[in-house]
């Protein structure tokens, strides 16, 4: 017997928790492990002089007189296991809190003599517990007083938070969203499916989440409100349940992001895409901003013009002309051009009319001087003049240069007899080729069949195009009949030719539909180019890659 008591005090020893055992009426404790001893500071031997509430509350009542429920007491009273939570006083002085289960100890006749009572410390769960509660209470008031909306909706779609701010943006009260409207219902159509696709996306803060998401929502009222949202989806055991977002209006700060963002980009435009060199400069003659124009024109890239001295701009031998120049400032001068020059980082001399502006800041002035490159400006020109000419895919000529050039010949042709001649022609079949190899395969073809009969004509002669596929060549000096052989020659030499095409430059070949059109007495401008199509037309319904006369087409379809 005692063999197995020494047993069992062995096994309550090595049990992390506290075993108490307790007379059932006097709570005097009958025994105790190791760890109780080592949590109240008190020994065995005097433990077993003590009643349990004097060691662990320090107290000389039970613990039923002070208020609080004792699980020895309950468990003698029900004969059932009893359960409570106590806050105990350990060996330090410090407050303990345990979880307390007893068990009442039956004897052969059922009466209850002891109870073995068992404490876990639960200190730290309280303590997580109180810490969580705390928590709560500060998200709760986070969610309430946040001024972004938040929106929380589980994985079908039904709303289960809806803070004040999302009540203020939608103007629904949470009562009437919660529970009863599903989150879909708060986009415009298609608003919702878009959100949920970039929400599995990885571009805005990987798959799973959005972070800093433009979108619009839809309020009560059928307004739509731009918003900026931020959303992650809820897990729980590897399940998806749910999303949570968190969103604020930003339809001011768009409005007001627009205004700025116009007018920086009307000025920038305005400043970076001038032709002209734009210059600021201090009171004091120092670079302080200068364009694209600016530093293209005087050779310095990057930012190296600004903190240049402009007077070094303007060039040796001119002592002055900055301060002449400054004095154009004036209102009364105001936008008056006048001409001088300046130097490139080179060395080159570039003549200007110039224009210069001031004004007022922090009390300090400010110039800005307009130089205008005026040999720039007839390069500028001349290019125009190119582009307005010619056709920019064949670099022929374009159909508005066909009436003034050809006005010419026709000139000639009534004060002079002399003859002139036109080539209606069209590739055959033209469309086959966009659609086997795109529009990028067709500006090939166009580009490079342009490139064949511009090799092939004399100096005086002209191309155009005329639209599409179809191109004019005028030839002075040329009758109808003379024509036949310039154009039976084009024709050849386009059929004889090879074209590569894309991705991987396979040849193909192509034929041509030619009509001409001599100039006859009497003829318009109109007539000559009508007659050419006329036989152009002919040419293709005969069968294409051929050439037809038009004069031998009147001749031969007059009865």
């Amino acid at each position: 017997m005692e063999k197995d008591s020494r047993f069992l005090s062995m096994i309550f020893d090595n049990i992390r928790e506290n075993i108490v055992v307790v007379d059932a009426e006097s709570y005097e404790i009958l025994h105790a492990n190791q760890s109780f001893v080592d949590t109240f500071g008190v020994p065995l031997e005097e433990c077993r002089k003590k009643r349990c509430y004097e060691v662990t509350h320090r107290s000389d009542k039970p613990c039923h007189e002070s208020g609080e429920e004792c699980p020895v007491r309950q468990a003698v009273d029900t004969g059932r296991v009893s359960r409570s939570v106590h806050v105990h006083k350990d060996a330090t002085g410090g407050s303990r809190t345990s979880r307390l289960t007893a068990y009442p100890i039956r004897e052969p006749d059922g009466k209850v003599l002891t109870v073995v009572e068992i404490s876990e410390d639960i200190t730290e769960e309280v303590k997580l517990q109180d810490e969580i509660r705390k928590k709560s209470v500060f998200l709760a008031n986070i969610l309430k007083n946040s001024p972004d909306g938040i929106i929380g909706n589980d994985s079908s779609g039904n709303i289960f938070l809806f803070n004040e701010a999302a009540e203020r943006t939608f103007g629904y009260k949470a009562a009437e969203a919660i529970g009863k409207i599903r989150a879909n219902a708060l986009y415009p159509p298609g608003g919702a499916r878009e959100v949920k696709e970039f929400i599995y996306a990885e571009g805005f803060g990987g798959c799973g989440r959005l972070q800093d998401f433009e979108t619009k929502i839809l309020t009560g009222t059928g307004k739509l409100i731009p918003i900026r949202l931020s959303c992650e989806l809820l897990h729980e055991d590897g399940q998806e349940i749910g999303t949570i977002g968190f969103f604020h209006d930003i339809s001011g700060r768009l409005a007001l992001q627009n205004h700025l963002e116009e007018s920086e980009a009307k000025f920038r435009t305005l400043f970076e895409t001038a032709s002209d060199a734009i210059l600021s400069i201090d009171e004091n003659g120092m670079i302080l901003m200068a364009n694209r124009t600016a530093k293209d024109v005087f050779e310095y890239p990057g930012h190296e013009i600004v903190g240049l001295d402009v007077r070094r701009l303007l060039g040796s031998g001119q002592d002055g002309t900055w301060e002449v120049l400054a004095g154009y400032a004036l209102p009364s001068e105001a936008g008056k051009y006048v001409d001088s020059s300046a130097v490139s980082r080179s060395g080159k001399k570039i003549p200007f009319h110039i224009s210069v502006s001031e004004s007022t800041s922090g009390g300090k002035r400010f110039y800005t001087a307009i130089m205008r490159d005026m040999s720039q400006i007839k390069a500028y020109e001349e290019d125009l003049q190119i582009l307005a000419n010619t056709d920019s895919l064949t670099h022929l000529y374009n159909r508005r240069q066909l009436y003034p050039i050809m006005q010419k010949d026709l000139d000639r042709a009534i004060r002079n007899t002399i003859p002139f001649s036109v080539l209606m022609i069209d590739i055959d079949h033209f469309k086959k080729f966009n659609d086997t190899y795109g529009h990028a395969g067709g500006d090939l073809l166009l580009a490079g069949f342009a490139d064949k009969i511009r090799s092939g004509l004399r100096k005086m002669d002209a191309a155009f195009r005329y639209g599409g596929e179809e191109f004019v060549i005028l030839l002075p000096e040329t009758t109808g009949q003379d024509a036949m052989v310039p154009a039976e020659r084009i024709r050849q030499r386009i059929a004889g030719s090879l074209f590569p095409m894309p991705p991987e430059g396979q040849p193909v070949s192509i034929t041509i539909s030619i009509g001409i059109s001599g100039y006859r007495n009497g003829d318009t401008l109109d007539d000559v180019i009508r007659h050419a199509d006329l036989a152009m037309y002919a040419a293709k319904n005969g069968g294409r890659n051929r050439v037809v006369d038009y004069d031998h087409l009147v001749r031969t379809e007059t009865p």
